[in-house]
């Protein structure tokens, strides 16, 4: 009887996944990594990155959120091709592509889309160095392109700020808590949230800042419950922040899907991809909807995988309120590892506490 009810229990937990996540046709270029794109109307616009032979590309295509189906639209000029760029839209209907890396140049240039003619247009350039890898959002039709890696530094803590309207730069205060490459950020409320990262060290940030325009001041305001990771990605669903993927200290790439309520401070776990673990893709929201293409694997392996996710057929799995700051995660032998569901695992926090830790899924 036992197995009998673990069998259904596994059956499940499998169909909650399956109806949350759902596999859309492949994305129509090539395998790759590291591209970029944004959200027009009801469309939403993937393109760049690299391929599994090392070329970064400047294709895009646009995907139509209505009927899940793929439609080909003009590349970046001649000689834009790049990785690591930055991708964000106007609400004035326009899509925009900044800087990244060419493989041997750190770009500087900003790209204009517009649908309507299916043009990209040249605005001017950001007057500093080019970066590659910076995280971006857009509060009140103002872009802010947010640290980075340079052809000087692994990471960098300049802000600029972009204003659409008068197409103009102006650089804002640095992070005030040091330098980061391949974050992830999102805005909700008025306000962006930065998460996650990795500094001129190779460390690997777990914290979660929030961002005031109107004072120009950022403040940390939570830490995610596990290592810090880069080339993750976070949006938002329902005034709720969620955090999908990427790479952690340990070398490991995620299937996992976490969201943060800001106004209660608590994270709370989903079923993951019904996939291998993945970084380095493009996500991107729509009406509540999150949308993933691309991005590699956990086996290295270049990816045009597509999946919608929909947390409203979700059934979260894990909920922790952020009272504690986590340090780290161990097995029963000590040996750090990551959450690993079905098994005993110590957390150690920074106040000196330890808890066993057991999650049955």
């Amino acid at each position: 009887m036992k197995q009998l009810f673990l069998l259904a229990l596994i059956c499940s937990l499998f169909q909650v996944t399956a109806q949350n996540w759902q596999q859309l046709t492949d994305f129509p270029g090539t395998q790759r990594d590291d591209g970029t794109g944004f959200v027009i109307g009801d469309s939403a616009y993937f393109g760049t990155g690299m391929t599994p032979w090392w070329s970064v590309e400047k294709d895009f295509y646009g995907l139509n959120l209505i009927n899940d189906s793929w439609f080909s639209i003009a590349s970046l000029p001649m000689n834009a091709e790049r990785q690591y760029a930055s991708g964000f839209s106007s609400s004035s209907g326009k899509g925009y592509v900044f800087g990244g890396y060419n493989g041997t140049q750190f770009l500087n240039d900003l790209w204009e889309y517009n649908p309507t003619t299916n043009t990209w247009t040249a605005l001017t350039p950001l007057p500093g160095i080019g970066r590659s890898g910076a995280a971006s959002f857009v509060l009140n039709d103002t872009a802010y392109i947010i640290a980075g890696k340079t052809a000087t530094s692994l990471a960098i803590n300049e802000i600029w700020a972009y204003s659409i309207a008068t197409n103009t730069w102006i650089q804002k205060n640095n992070f005030p808590y040091g330098n980061l490459w391949r974050s992830s950020a999102t805005t909700l409320n008025n306000k962006g949230y930065l998460l996650f990262g990795r500094d001129e060290t190779n460390f690997f940030h777990n914290e979660l800042y929030e961002y005031a325009p109107t004072q120009d001041v950022w403040a940390p305001i939570s830490n995610f419950p596990s290592l810090g990771r880069s080339h993750s990605s976070v949006s938002v669903i329902n005034n709720d922040l969620f955090i999908c993927f990427g790479l952690d200290s340990l070398g490991n790439s995620h299937n996992d899907v976490w969201k943060y309520n800001i106004a209660q401070n608590s994270w709370m776990n989903y079923p993951g991809i019904p996939s291998i673990g993945r970084r380095g893709g493009i996500g991107l929201a729509k009406d509540n909807k999150f949308y993933y293409t691309t991005g590699i694997d956990e086996s290295n392996e270049r990816l045009f995988q597509t999946w919608k996710f929909d947390p409203v057929l979700d059934i979260p799995t894990i909920e922790i309120e952020n009272k504690e700051e986590l340090l780290k995660i161990v097995d029963v032998l000590g040996r750090e590892t990551t959450f690993q569901p079905n098994t005993v695992q110590l957390y150690l926090y920074k106040d000196g506490s330890i808890k066993k830790v057991l999650i049955i899924e």
